[in-house]
């Protein structure tokens, strides 16, 4: 059943609030509470092993969920079973009021029993992950999933120092005490877990089709060696599990700071969840992995070479490492089952993974139980009781890395590629700029986020940048594709021409301006068939990107759409811009002055004035004037002034500008100007601008005009005196 937006989104929300009430129960009835209570009554490593792998172990119960619950809706068969297994746990409470020699066997039994019906129902989450979530979101989802798990279980530690340091209390009360807030936890989560809208049922099957779906996906490379690299990246945990006997038997750390030292563990999963969250879905789970069991590999020589002379913050620091990188690994592997989860087939293939990692676990466990207790027969001096333990674990990090070798991951990168990625500081920068405008909801600080992206030129910016070309909305699109003029990547060419040629399209026109920085042969073309159509606009902007990209085939067509009479503002001026690149020679002066003479808005002549300049690279800019004219028209004028005082000026001369500024009389300044340009000649491109001030015979001349009249005479009175300073080269008769 798909849900709707909506939906998914109550169920993520619901799904997080049950991930966090679970989590607390959970550390409260499982784990590191078991290990002391086992250890507090004299377990041996076997037990300790089997109490590390059980949780794993018990996963077999799955293969027969579809067999024992036929079309039970997957939200109820985690309510019930969980119900349960607070109830069973109940049985810790006879362990004052029994013999010794049986107090082991009853927490084995009863730890049995809450693992069987966590089992039931806890290796489907992937499958309810799967549901409640989109393919793009759920590295991002399930890193949310952990933070949330592990901030539970690290409130819980804290809590359970609290309690196990309480100077009344003996060590077994505190415990005790401990177990009964988690049955009430437990049972909290039960009712959080039934709110999620998940309708999925489990798929009636009997042993025998079970059986063959398990088969199945065991005889498949590609899924065989991915439950595999699963199950010895989950046995990871089991394995660094024995780091509790290690300081609780060997270097004899009492049971509340153990609690602090998982706490603290808990902090780097939470760590490296956060840090991994943005790289989940954009590199895929395959190069981490292969990268991080090589670290963990080192991490267990480590431990492995420990002893009690080490100090005990060493050990609580190597602690946060390790569960950094092995947290990392279970992310990792988390992500992977969600996404390779077959749609059709959700259950059996996560009981096939379930069934498979309880054995392993078992024998995992088991082993590192054995290695601890084989090491003390031995002659050989090893660095400490559980040294083989944790050298299975660097030799479990070893396979696991062997593994990730052979995986397929659809796109996914090497982890060479990743190692590269890594290596330079500004991907890194991208990916966090990256990851921030998907959180963040301010306006002014997404638009600055978007601003670097643009000047970015990292392979990962740009596949940022077309996913937002992609996107349908009209939110900060036309600004993407903008920037892909002044910041062009080729890799995006296609996509800014199938934009130009949809004719019905938002953002045509900018994806047509955008077109005007790539000089390839399918840019021209994709221009050259815009700037034929019917849309006169659009035609304009076609042209001037032709023009920028040295295509002047659009010439004589240009010309000729100046000439029409309803010529609307926008077009003639993206005309003119194409004119102005076109005529390197400078007669494109010739048609900004005609269309000056036409139009009446101080606007369009300013622009049109500013457009011929900027082709001559005039100083100081001509619209550094046209602001001050605007801003006051005698302002304007004292300005341009301060700047002419530096040509030869005769008083007579002073007087007649003076005399036009102060009684605006603006025919009477452009007269001059065309005086003072009759008496000199100059080379192009400026030539023609000197002749076209001079022929100039508008009878209505505004301050615009006047004030441009003015400035380009100041120039080209400049330009005549370099040029009469430089000696002309005769030509050869």
């Amino acid at each position: 059943m798909i849900l709707s937006r909506i939906r998914k989104l109550e169920g993520q929300k619901n799904y997080i609030t049950y991930t966090f009430v679970n989590g607390l129960g959970y550390s409260f009835l499982a784990e590191t509470i078991i290990y002391l209570l086992a250890i507090h009554f004299g377990a041996g490593n076997l037990a300790l092993g089997y109490i590390s792998s059980a949780v794993y172990l018990t996963g077999v119960i799955i293969f027969f969920v579809p067999v024992l619950f036929p079309n039970v809706r997957i939200i109820r068969l985690f309510f019930v079973a969980w119900i349960l297994r607070g109830i069973i746990c109940l049985l810790y409470g006879a362990v004052p009021f029994i013999a010794t020699n049986m107090v082991v066997p009853l927490i084995i039994v009863t730890y049995t029993g809450y693992c069987l019906l966590r089992n039931i129902a806890y290796p489907l989450n992937p499958v309810i992950q799967g549901i409640i979530t989109k393919p793009s979101e759920r590295g991002e989802y399930s890193s949310r999933v952990i933070i949330f798990l592990y901030s539970s279980m690290m409130l819980s530690r804290f809590i359970s120092f609290g309690v196990l340091s309480f100077p009344s209390l003996g060590e077994l009360d505190g415990i005790l005490i401990l177990l009964g807030l988690g049955i009430v936890l437990n049972t909290g989560a039960s009712f959080a877990i039934r709110r999620v809208p998940v309708e999925e049922k489990v798929n009636k099957q009997n042993i025998r089709e079970s059986l063959k779906i398990f088969t199945r996906y065991l005889r498949t490379p590609m899924h065989l060696v991915f439950i595999l690299l699963y199950c010895g990246g989950m046995s990871l945990i089991v394995l660094f599990n024995f780091s509790i006997p290690f300081l609780r038997k060997v270097l004899n750390v009492p049971s509340n700071l153990i609690f602090i030292f998982t706490t603290i563990n808990f902090l780097g999963v939470i760590i490296s969840s956060r840090l991994l969250r943005p790289f989940l879905d954009r590199f895929g789970s395959k190069p981490m992995l292969t990268l991080v069991n090589l670290v963990v590999l080192g991490l267990s020589a480590l431990w492995y070479f420990g002893d009690s002379s080490i100090s005990l913050w060493i050990y609580f620091v190597l602690g946060f490492v390790s569960m950094f990188f092995i947290g990392m690994v279970r992310l990792l592997l988390d992500r992977l089952v969600v996404n390779t989860i077959p749609p059709d087939d959700r259950i059996g293939f996560s009981s096939t993974i379930s069934v498979v990692f309880s054995f392993v676990s078992l024998g995992v466990g088991l082993a590192g139980g054995a290695l601890a207790d084989v090491s003390t027969h031995f002659s050989f001096d090893f660095p400490h009781e559980y040294s083989l333990t944790f050298g299975f674990m660097g030799v479990l990090a070893l396979i696991n890395f062997s593994l990730s070798l052979f995986l397929k991951e659809g796109g996914s990168i090497t982890a060479n590629q990743f190692l590269s990625v890594m290596a330079h500081p500004k991907n890194l920068k991208t990916i966090h700029n990256i990851d921030m405008l998907g959180r963040i909801s301010d306006v002014a600080r997404k638009e600055s986020i978007l601003i670097e992206i643009e000047s970015d030129q990292s392979h990962l910016a740009t596949q940022e940048i077309r996913k937002r070309i992609k996107q349908a909305t009209l939110r900060d699109k036309e600004m993407i594709i903008r920037s892909l003029f002044s910041c062009p990547r080729a890799e995006l060419e296609d996509d800014l021409i199938e934009e130009a040629l949809d004719t019905e399209s938002w953002w045509r026109q900018s994806a047509i301006f955008a077109l005007g920085a790539y000089p390839t042969v399918k840019s021209k073309s994709t221009l050259r068939r815009v700037f034929r159509g019917d849309d006169t606009y659009m035609s304009s902007v076609a042209a001037k990107s032709m023009a920028r990209i040295g295509d002047f085939s659009g010439h004589e067509k240009i010309l000729e759409l100046l000439q029409m009479e309803d010529l609307d503002a926008r077009s003639c001026i993206n005309l003119v811009i194409a004119l102005s690149l076109i005529e390197r020679d400078g007669t494109y002066w010739s048609t900004i002055f005609r269309l000056a003479g036409l139009k009446s808005s101080h606007r369009i002549i300013q622009t049109l004035m500013i457009i011929g300049s900027l082709r001559q690279s005039f100083t100081p800019p001509i619209e550094d004037m046209f602001l001050e004219l605007n801003i006051s028209e005698k302002g304007g004028f004292d300005t341009l002034m301060e700047e002419m005082v530096d040509l030869q000026l005769t008083e007579s001369d002073l007087t007649t500008l003076m005399d036009g500024i102060n009684e605006k009389q603006y025919y009477n300044l452009f007269s001059w100007c065309r005086h003072r340009c009759k008496e000199f000649t100059l080379l192009d491109p400026y030539e023609t601008l000197r002749t076209c001030i001079v022929g100039f015979r508008k009878r209505h001349i505004g301050p615009s005009l006047a004030l441009a009249g003015l400035y380009f005479t100041m120039q080209l009175e400049k330009i005549k005196e370099k040029e009469s300073s430089v000696p002309r080269v005769q030509k050869p008769e």
